[in-house]
C-alpha cells in the first residue's frame, strides 16, 4: 500500500487534474526503442490519444503507425510539425536532434515534451526555451523518474521540514554496458553517446530537484576516451555548505539510490532519506517503487574511561527507527503484449 501524495505539480499550483474528457492529441517525433515504450505508457492514460507518428523513413512511419494504431504517418519530422494535427510533441530521436525537431514544433505553434537529456548544449537550451517562452508555449525535459510517487513523497518530506535542513544528496546511476557491444549508440560520439548525456540526467537530477536553486561552483571529472566518458563523478558546491554529489558510468552495476541527508538532530543525529528505483526482471515487469525512511535517533549517551591515562571515549547508542513507503506501479494496457511488450523492462515506470 502507498503513502497518500499529491503531485508536486499540482500541490504547487502549476497545473490541475484534468477531467477524462479532456484530451490531449499527441504526435510522436521518431519510431525507435524508446519512442515505441512512451507510446506503449501513453496507452494507459486517460486524456491521451495518439494522433500522429513521424519518421525519417515513411515506411517505418507507416508501419509504427498500424502496430500502434496511430491514424496518421509523416515520413518527415517537419512535415508532421507543420501539418500534423496534434497539440504536443513527445521527441524521441537520437541526441543530437533534439533541438531541430523541438524547434520545428515550437515553430509550428505546438508544445514539446523532450527526452532526456533536453539537448547537448547550453546554447540549444536557451534557444530552445527561450522560443517558448516567446511563443507561450510548454516544454520540458521528460525526466519520467522525478515523477515517481517515491520521488515525490521524498521531496513532500523535504519540502515539510522533516529532516530538517537538507545539507547533502548523493546519487549513483551506473550499468555495465559491456553487455550491449561496442556498436551501441552508447559508445558513439557524434550520436551523444558517453555516461553523463545518458545517466547523469539522473543523477543531477535529485541534486537539483532537491536544493532547487543553481551551484556556486561545479566541479567534474572522469575516465574519457575517444570523446567518450565512461565514468564520472559531478559534485555540485552550493550555498550554506550544501553539497550534491553524482557518480554515473557504463562499467559496473550500481544499486541507482540517492540519499538525502538532513541536519534534524544536530551531528550526533543524522537523518537518511534513501529513494531507489528498483529494476524488474527481464521476466516480470512488475515491480514496486520505494521510498525508504532511516532515522537515527540519539537516545543515549555514555562518558566512559579508558585505560589509557587522560583519555576517555564516548559511547552513543541509538534507536533506528525506519519505515518503508511502497507503490503500486500502474496496471498495464491491455494492448500492452500484443503490440510487442516494452523494450526495456524499466519502461513500465513511464506510466
Amino acid at each position: 500500500m502507498g503513502a497518500d501524495w499529491i503531485p508536486l505539480d499540482i500541490s504547487s499550483g502549476l497545473t490541475k487534474e484534468l477531467p477524462e474528457d479532456v484530451k490531449y492529441r499527441w504526435g510522436i517525433c521518431g519510431t525507435g526503442r524508446c519512442c515505441h515504450d512512451f507510446v506503449q505508457a501513453l496507452k494507459g492514460l486517460p486524456n491521451a490519444v495518439l494522433a500522429c507518428v513521424s519518421s525519417r523513413s515513411t515506411e517505418k512511419a507507416a508501419e509504427f503507425a498500424a502496430l500502434h494504431g496511430i491514424p496518421e504517418s509523416f515520413g518527415s519530422f517537419r512535415e508532421m510539425a507543420d501539418q500534423g494535427d496534434f497539440d504536443i510533441m513527445y521527441v524521441g530521436t537520437l541526441h543530437p536532434f533534439h533541438r531541430e525537431h523541438a524547434q520545428a514544433a515550437l515553430e509550428a505553434g505546438k508544445h514539446v515534451l523532450v527526452e532526456k537529456p533536453f539537448v547537448t548544449s547550453l546554447d540549444d537550451a536557451l534557444a530552445l526555451t527561450e522560443l517558448a517562452e516567446k511563443k507561450g508555449l510548454f516544454i520540458a525535459e521528460g525526466l519520467w523518474t522525478r515523477y515517481f510517487p517515491a520521488v515525490e513523497q521524498a521531496l513532500h518530506m523535504i519540502r515539510s521540514g522533516f529532516l530538517g535542513e537538507v545539507k547533502q544528496v548523493e546519487a549513483d546511476c551506473c550499468i555495465d554496458a559491456a553487455a550491449v557491444g561496442d556498436t551501441s549508440v552508447l559508445f558513439n560520439k557524434e550520436l551523444g553517446g558517453g555516461a553523463h548525456f545518458f545517466f547523469s540526467i539522473y543523477t543531477l537530477g535529485y541534486a537539483t530537484a532537491v536544493f532547487g536553486t543553481e551551484p556556486e561552483k561545479i566541479l567534474a571529472t572522469g575516465h574519457v576516451s575517444d570523446g567518450i566518458d565512461f565514468s564520472n563523478v559531478v559534485v555540485l558546491l552550493y550555498a550554506d555548505g550544501k553539497t550534491g554529489i553524482a557518480i554515473s558510468g557504463m562499467q559496473v552495476e550500481s544499486t541507482e539510490e540517492t540519499r538525502i541527508l538532513g541536519s534534524k538532530g544536530g551531528s550526533l543525529s543524522a537523518a537518511l532519506l534513501t529513494v531507489r528505483r528498483v529494476l524488474p526482471s527481464a521476466e516480470s515487469l512488475r515491480a514496486e517503487a520505494m521510498l525508504s525512511m532511516n532515522m537515527n535517533q540519539l537516545i543515549q549517551r555514555i562518558q566512559v574511561s579508558c585505560d589509557e591515562p587522560l583519555t576517555s571515549c564516548v559511547h552513543c547508542v541509538f534507536l533506528v527507527r525506519q519505515r518503508t513507503f511502497q507503490y503500486d506501479l500502474p496496471q498495464n494496457p491491455p494492448t500492452l503484449e500484443e503490440t510487442g511488450g516494452f523494450n526495456y523492462p524499466n519502461s513500465i515506470g513511464f506510466q
